[in-house]
């Protein structure tokens, strides 16, 4: 088996790869919490979905930016939190590496909300500038209605931050860095700040309809969850990422056949 990832190759290889036309993923994460009993660094599972496509594609990948956007985060320890403008400098010169040297095809692979404003400003500017069309895909909000209630089987959709689907991929892969033990029986999660009733980190409810509020996490949630972990697996875990995986050697095969770029 060849190698896919870029940073174990010598320059030599990656020469002879780019000849190729090759896609290359460019995984995203980020450094925060995800409640008292998941791992800090989400960035981790990136990049094993990015391994697990490239393998089974021959697509290339590079390291997984590790940091992102996380300001709502920042109030808990172990967050490390880039800002926007930075986000958008580094992705911008990752691009620019690859695109001086004959890459064509690249995809984002982007683990972690908050990302993804800076991935759509620099697709955006790449495309306008260098003729390339960058597509990608935001990980955790991959999974269909009907994937969701078939690994689920819950009443409820138990998504949330430090709750699924992300409790129950680090518990499949990463199993022994978890602290289940760490959950609390209960915790706590607001529905109102001041006058405003919460939607969201980002929305409040007004009037049947929804306005933009600016909230940190700890405004909602002291424990920094609001989905629901209770249930997560290491089962449930292996078929979300077989999913994820799915619809990764899905959008590499079709970035392999686009021939027009813009």
């Amino acid at each position: 088996m060849g190698k896919h990832a870029i940073h174990h190759m010598t320059w030599k290889e990656v020469e002879e790869a780019f000849l190729d036309d090759p896609v290359v993923i460019v995984p995203l994460g980020s450094m925060e919490e995800h409640g008292p009993h998941s791992v800090t660094g989400d960035f981790m599972a990136s990049t094993e979905v990015a391994k697990r496509v490239a393998e089974r594609t021959g697509a290339l990948y590079v390291p997984t930016v590790p940091f992102g956007n996380s300001e709502y985060f920042r109030g808990y320890p172990g967050t490390i939190s880039l800002s926007q403008q930075t986000v958008i400098s580094l992705l911008e010169d990752v691009c620019t590496s690859l695109l001086e040297h004959g890459v064509k095809k690249i995809l984002f692979f982007n683990g972690h909300a908050g990302n993804a404003p800076a991935v759509d400003q620099v697709a955006r500017k790449v495309r306008r500038e260098e003729g390339v069309s960058i597509v990608g895909m935001d990980l955790w909000q991959m999974l269909s209605p009907e994937q969701k209630q078939a690994i689920y089987q819950e009443d409820r959709d138990p998504s949330g931050h430090g709750g699924e689907p992300l409790t129950s991929v680090m518990s499949y892969l990463f199993p022994e860095k978890m602290r289940m033990d760490l959950l609390p029986k209960h915790w706590e999660t607001k529905e109102t700040f001041n006058q405003y009733e919460i939607d969201n980190l980002m929305k409040m409810k007004l009037n049947g309809s929804k306005a933009n509020l600016y909230l940190n996490m700890e405004d909602i949630s002291p424990q920094g969850i609001l989905g629901n972990p209770r249930n997560a697996s290491a089962d449930r875990g292996e078929k979300i990422v077989e999913a994820l995986v799915e619809y990764g050697v899905t959008l590499v095969e079709k970035s392999k056949a686009t021939t027009v770029q813009v």
